[in-house]
């Protein structure tokens, strides 16, 4: 009789298991490598800072962020460095480089590019990510020269 309780304690553990790694393997959505350049309309590279992706699609809150290297380049991270983006399509911001001691130091270089893309909703940038490798280039503009009044 021992026995047999074990093993139908030992069937349901299995059976639990198998729910278990169903449901997580159902939650980890998969990610697609991202990367690119954010670059002037010269061709120039944007020396720096922060590119941020936020998504279009209201029933995802899953966004994806990477650093701009000094030569315009970036790689894109959802929870890990390098882990890429879920598929789908973005608004996207560009944080100039930081002057102080990194990278949410409030003084930034804004002399470097416009300010409208500093903020989603002035930005004017959607991209896709679709699935497969990704790259990207993201065009901004220097800031507009002031007009004498």
């Amino acid at each position: 009789m021992l026995g047999m309780a074990s093993g139908i304690h030992s069937g349901r553990r299995v059976v639990f298991v198998a729910l278990v790694l169903i449901v997580l393997g159902g939650c980890a959505e998969r990610k697609y490598p991202v990367v690119g350049k954010v670059v002037f309309k010269d061709g120039t590279p944007l020396p720096g800072g922060m590119i941020v992706f936020s998504p279009l699609d209201p029933s995802s809150h899953v966004g994806a962020r990477g650093y701009i290297r000094p030569d315009g380049t970036f790689e894109l991270s959802t929870e890990k460095e390098g882990d890429g983006s879920l598929q789908g399509r973005y608004q996207v911001l560009v944080r100039p480089p930081s002057q102080g001691r990194g990278e949410d130091d409030p003084r930034r270089n804004i002399s470097l590019i416009d300010l409208r893309y500093t903020r989603f909703e002035t930005s004017g940038i959607e991209v896709e990510v679709k699935p497969g490798r990704n790259e990207l280039t993201i065009e901004v503009e220097k800031p507009r020269p002031a007009t004498k009044g």
